[in-house]
């Protein structure tokens, strides 16, 4: 016995298996989605905060930076000190004042004067 279906029927199944590869679609794309939004906001996530990740790369910028301006500042320093020497080692008046000046030596005829801070206890001579 054959059964033939009608074209109502026919088309009915078709819509029906249509309705049904639309959702099955709709669910799919949902999913890729969701899955592409996860992955994108993981990579995120470990871009800034990884160790080696964005937050980190800007405090290591604030290091580089502060290291290089002590990098100056001990290049003048530096420099300064080479100037010392070299006035020490060329120049007499100049080594003469720092003798005198760090060991408190004077010259015949001369009188130092030192000047200390008070005793901050309050006790008086």
């Amino acid at each position: 016995m054959e059964h033939r279906r009608s074209s109502g029927d026919l088309n009915s199944s078709k819509k029906a298996a249509g309705i049904e590869l639309r959702r099955q679609s709709n669910g799919n794309r949902r999913l890729f989605y969701v899955i592409l939004v996860s992955v994108f906001v993981i990579v995120a996530a470990i871009l800034v905060f990884n160790r080696h990740g964005f937050i980190s790369l800007a405090g290591l910028k604030g290091d580089v930076d502060r290291i290089a301006l002590s990098i100056d500042s001990l290049h003048a320093e530096i420099d300064s000190l080479e100037l010392e020497i070299e006035l020490l080692e060329s120049d007499s008046i100049y080594l003469e004042r720092m003798v005198r000046e760090i060991l408190g030596w004077a010259r015949e005829g001369e009188h130092i004067v030192r000047f200390t801070e008070a005793d901050s206890t309050g006790a008086s001579f």
